[in-house]
């Protein structure tokens, strides 16, 4: 994929977004993943080895016509919208190293995306997941784990990344609040009641590794992965037949919209989660506003699905 001279500047240009304080590490393995795909689809578009006087001579129309691939094998408007990010990315970084002098795509708008709200899991189903979880054939730390761990998560909206990224220390030595890396490498401190913490310290003295310094850990002690506790979700969700949606990051989005509802202040809320810009945390507001007008319409006695069936 590209001859050697490519893959140098593939790498350089990686190490290079890897110390940037703006992306984080899974962004930039999935802007890294995105270039590849576009670097094969030019070798089978022209039938030859990419070099840097390709990507030079890169066109809008070559890109468009990888944009269509995408879609034509159904990806994503978001997921496409990446890649094109991605390589706008790239191009830049070939500017700042001189390779390049810049490049029309550069101006390329990215493909619209539909808004589309979060879908927040009920009360109900989060103590169903946290039972269902309990219920797994798994050893008692590993449970204690398990719901410590997805706890943690709803009650503070922590991302994966963020909960998976906590040592024991962090807890332990916690005064009603720990600090948090989140996105970008930034730092914020977010509360901890006393009973998320002492979930989180009964796992910690079950625990099976306390030697180990990381907080979550599988089952050689090595630090958890994102992939286990998708894994987890997953199969509890299948077992109380959920909606697809329900995920470790829709606790999150539980958490916000759960919050928003009771207190209705978006700024603390923004902190809280540790969002860059206020506009991200405002969608939160329209979930929980849909998500009343749904209880309003199921519930209320005066709501028009109720008159309907009393007028039966």
């Amino acid at each position: 994929m590209g001859n050697s001279e490519v893959k140098t500047l593939l790498n350089s240009w990686m190490k290079n977004l890897q110390n940037s304080k703006s992306l984080s590490l899974n962004t930039v393995k999935s802007y890294a993943s995105d270039l590849k795909l576009l670097l094969r689809f030019l070798e089978e578009y022209r039938g030859e080895s990419i070099s840097i006087e390709h990507i030079k001579k890169l066109e809008k129309n070559d890109v468009r016509s990888w944009i269509l691939r995408r879609k034509g094998e159904g990806e994503s408007a978001r997921t496409i919208s990446r890649g094109l990010a991605a390589l706008k990315s790239f191009l830049k970084y070939l500017v700042e190293v001189k390779i390049i002098d810049g490049s029309d795509i550069l101006t390329m708008k990215s493909p619209k995306i539909e808004k589309t709200l979060p879908r927040p899991l009920s009360i109900e189903q989060i103590n169903d997941v946290l039972h269902a979880v309990s219920d797994m054939k798994q050893t008692p730390w590993i449970i204690k784990r398990d719901k410590a761990l997805l706890i943690l998560i709803y009650s503070v909206g922590l991302r994966i990344s963020e909960a998976l990224s906590l040592n024991k220390s962090d807890i332990i030595n916690s005064s009603g609040s720990i600090k948090v890396i989140g996105k970008g490498g930034k730092a914020r401190m977010i509360p901890l009641l006393d009973k998320i913490k002492n979930v989180a310290l009964d796992y910690i003295q079950e625990c099976k590794f306390p030697e180990t310094e990381a907080l979550f850990v599988n089952k050689n002690g090595d630090r958890l992965s994102p992939c286990a506790i998708q894994k987890l979700v997953r199969k509890a969700r299948k077992t109380l037949n959920l909606s697809d949606s329900v995920t470790p990051h829709a606790l999150r989005h539980s958490c916000a919209t759960h919050l928003m509802e009771s207190s209705g202040d978006l700024r603390s809320i923004q902190e809280l989660l540790g969002h860059s810009s206020i506009s991200s945390t405002q969608i939160y507001a329209d979930v929980a506003q849909k998500y009343i007008s749904d209880a309003y319409d199921r519930c209320h006695p005066l709501s028009k699905k109720k008159s309907v069936k009393n007028d039966k």
